[in-house]
């Protein structure tokens, strides 16, 4: 897997994530407590706003602590990612950090 890759599973996850908690017959209780809070269209957009802001922050952070650019719970350092084959995962030079940043923060959609 490439760094392109891998950033772009964490943005579908993301994705399908954000689909679900405001797919009321997906069965997820973040659904269900979401559709109760939401009573007009406009409170279920400022809601998927912010849970989609919240998603974002969330893996944004983790992909950049993962390249050793930000920290994980108090600890920065760059880390190993590799498959089950052992392929590694190129981290640790910044590539992660900006394809994080196209996928999350700017156009590009996975």
């Amino acid at each position: 897997m490439t760094p392109e890759e891998f950033v772009q599973c964490f943005r579908r996850t993301k994705d399908e994530l954000l689909s679900v908690y405001f797919d009321a017959s997906s069965g997820s209780a973040t659904a269900t407590q979401l559709a109760a809070l939401a009573r007009s269209q406009e409170e279920v957009a400022a809601l998927q706003q912010i849970v989609s802001t919240v998603l974002t922050d969330a893996f944004y952070t983790a992909l950049l602590g993962l390249d050793g650019c930000a920290s994980l719970g108090g600890v920065q350092q760059s880390y190993r990612i590799q498959d089950e084959h052992g392929a590694e995962l190129c981290t640790g030079d910044g590539t992660i950090e900006a394809l994080a940043h196209d996928y999350f923060h700017g156009n590009r959609n996975a």
